[in-house]
């Protein structure tokens, strides 16, 4: 494992664990990255920790070569999904999100949210396919917007608190999107 990753190998499982994402794959803190960038580095990372390149190992290398790779799938995993990747920041610039609170979210927010969800339902149990697209629409339109205001308050204005409340209405509006399946 010295081979795979130099700094690291060295470290037992509770610092591995400690290992942000942008780190493991060298990569700055960053809302806004390059998707194709990380894919790449994470097929990197997983070749040098594939199980074949230890058939001929100990059990205990097998063993850490299995926890570098949940490590790196688990990483990209957060890296890749924009919501996990802003509240991630948040929480390595010390400004963790409750992922199970809607304080500080307007109420205003929230009445059309429950209102949508009524109308995805009607929509759904009345088979109406252009309503459906049609909310469908609004909500990525609505979530696109939020997702500038993320990068603004991440990557330019480096105001991590400016992220949490368009954060947490992501969630929001990912649950909904997930109506849809």
């Amino acid at each position: 494992m010295r081979q795979v990753f130099p700094r690291l190998t060295s470290v037992g499982l509770v610092s591995m664990a400690q290992i942000n994402p942008f780190e493991l794959f060298g990569l700055p803190v960053r809302f806004e990255i390059d998707l194709d960038d990380l894919k790449n580095r994470y097929l990197a990372a997983q070749a040098k920790v594939h199980p074949d390149k230890f058939a001929g190992a100990s059990d205990a290398e097998k063993r850490v070569a299995q926890q570098w790779s949940t490590l790196i799938n688990d990483s990209y995993k957060r890296l890749t999904q924009d919501g996990a990747r802003g509240r991630l920041i948040c929480e390595i610039l010390g400004v963790p999100i409750n992922e199970n609170s809607s304080e500080g979210i307007s109420e205003e927010f929230l009445m059309e949210q429950l209102e949508r969800r009524e109308a995805i339902s009607l929509a759904k149990e009345s088979s109406d396919n252009a309503e459906l697209t049609s909310l469908k629409c609004e909500i990525l339109c609505e979530r696109n917007k939020l997702l500038k205001e993320i990068a603004r308050a991440l990557d330019v204005d480096h105001k991590p608190e400016n992220a949490v409340q368009p954060l947490q209405k992501i969630m929001f509006l990912d649950r909904q999107l997930q109506d849809f399946q």
